[in-house]
């Protein structure tokens, strides 16, 4: 094992990140993983499937539903990088298995989620809304317990769990959601960037995070019973994903 001493004096910040993400590329999937992903697929798929979507792309944007997504949903892109330094606070520097690689991904994209709670505000005021609207508000019961959920499993479960139902799930179906409905959004805002920045920026990156986030599972996770908590952790966030949606339909 290579010690402390023996190490070479660390890249800098944007080497580093380089090598990060190259560490991250897309290894095969042991058995267990296909399992998992098999199995929730039909969780998966009920949130993209949600008909707040497919209205969008066939109907266009209704302006009031999604005004009502902006607000419920706010507090979820606001704790997000908050979410990710609960467990950044749990690694190691390659103490654990996957640890160190962990912790690195974690910084690195904790920045990356620093302007996202104003593009979500923008995507609001752009809608109609106004920012005090939205700092003010209190989500639905549905949304809230996303909201709590995410919470729990990032102060309570393990490391694996968290980058589950965090990274993996939200951010999963997020980029999926988000294509369906971009080109019923470009068409409402037309050249409004600051309307569009925040579903641009989610929408238009490949699936790298989500990818990541599974390779960071299969990293970290400790041994069979870590893998059962994952999958039931991915599973429920789904779930009520699907539905702080549905309740926005009213």
């Amino acid at each position: 094992m290579t010690t402390m001493a023996e190490r070479s004096r660390p890249p800098s910040r944007t080497q580093h990140h380089r090598t990060v993400k190259r560490e991250l590329s897309e290894t095969p999937h042991p058995a267990w993983v296909e399992d998992m992903l098999g199995e929730l697929k039909p969780q998966w798929d009920a949130v993209t499937d949600s008909p707040v979507f497919a209205r969008t792309v066939d109907g266009g944007v209704d302006d009031e539903v999604w005004r009502r997504i902006v607000l419920e949903f706010f507090c979820v892109v606001e704790a997000f990088p908050k979410y990710m330094g609960v467990y950044l606070g749990r690694t190691t520097y390659g103490k654990a298995p996957g640890d160190l690689l962990a912790r690195d991904w974690l910084i690195g994209n904790i920045r990356t989620e620093a302007l996202h709670a104003q593009w979500f505000i923008d995507w609001g005021v752009g809608l109609g809304l106004t920012e005090d609207e939205i700092l003010d508000h209190r989500p639905s019961p549905e949304v809230a317990s996303l909201y709590e959920f995410l919470w729990s499993v990032s102060y309570r479960g393990s490391v694996a769990e968290a980058f589950g139902a965090v990274n993996y799930a939200i951010e999963g179906t997020t980029g999926d959601w988000t294509q369906l409905v971009m080109p019923a959004f470009r068409e409402r805002f037309g050249e409004d960037k600051y309307a569009l920045m925040w579903l641009a920026e989610h929408a238009e990156y490949d699936d790298a995070h989500p990818r990541e986030a599974l390779e960071l599972i299969k990293l970290t996770v400790r041994d069979a019973d870590d893998r059962a908590a994952v999958k039931e952790a991915v599973r429920r966030s789904l779930e009520l994903f699907r539905r702080g949606f549905d309740a926005c339909l009213g």
